[in-house]
């Protein structure tokens, strides 16, 4: 029986131009190599463009890890304990590989070099993928703040459909409330609305068969 549970079908794989999203604000891009669906959920494998000084805030995701590749200049990393930072090197084949539930980011130490690396996501998670979609396109389309984050509402909605978690007390709150939004953006529709605008349309049963989803 298939295990993994796919909703939508990416318009990223009929439209390649679908597969990179952009983000100027956090100021890097995505490439997504491998959705899920094309692997049968194992994992679903991203390219990213990180400009100097870009980067991510520290953060968790519950259900699925990520391993990190750089391909081009150095990447930095900094793990769940907070030392220095590791530096990836791409002559050297370095991967930094981030468990479920770890507290990591990621980082261009580089004032003048973007740096480009990649990001397996092992099991796919095909809400994780949505997730990225909608928060480029929603900052692309004029609904966020000038650092390259949608507004809170839909921030909120977006951290519980990807199932991510942020330090301290503030990020519990955080994470109770997103809790409660993701469910009201579900029940008034809200979040099917911008997942086909974004991501993909709706999956039908011959297309679960042929994919050998759920």
């Amino acid at each position: 029986m298939p295990s993994y549970k796919a909703t939508h079908i990416p318009y990223g794989l009929t439209d390649p131009s679908k597969r990179t999203i952009v983000n100027p604000g956090i100021k890097d891009e995505v490439e997504f190599l491998e959705y899920g669906i094309e692997t049968g959920g194992s994992h679903f494998t991203a390219r990213a463009l990180v400009k100097p000084d870009g980067g991510v805030p520290i953060h968790r995701h519950y259900g699925y890890g990520e391993t990190f590749m750089t391909q081009q200049g150095i990447l930095g990393a900094v793990g769940h304990n907070g030392t220095k930072p590791m530096l990836l090197n791409p002559e050297n084949k370095e991967t930094y590989r981030v468990q479920p539930g770890e507290w990591h980011r990621f980082f261009n130490p580089s004032k003048t070099e973007s740096i480009v690396f990649d990001g397996k996501v092992e099991p796919a998670h095909q809400r994780f993928e949505i997730n990225l979609h909608i928060f480029y396109g929603l900052v692309n389309d004029g609904h966020g703040t000038p650092e390259g984050f949608p507004d809170l509402w839909h921030l909120l909605m977006l951290t519980s459909m990807a199932e991510i978690g942020y330090q301290g007390f503030g990020g519990w709150v955080m994470g109770m409330v997103a809790g409660v939004v993701g469910f009201i953006a579900r029940v008034t529709g809200e979040e099917e609305r911008l997942t086909v605008k974004y991501y993909g349309r709706p999956i039908t049963d011959e297309e679960k068969r042929k994919w050998k989803v759920e």
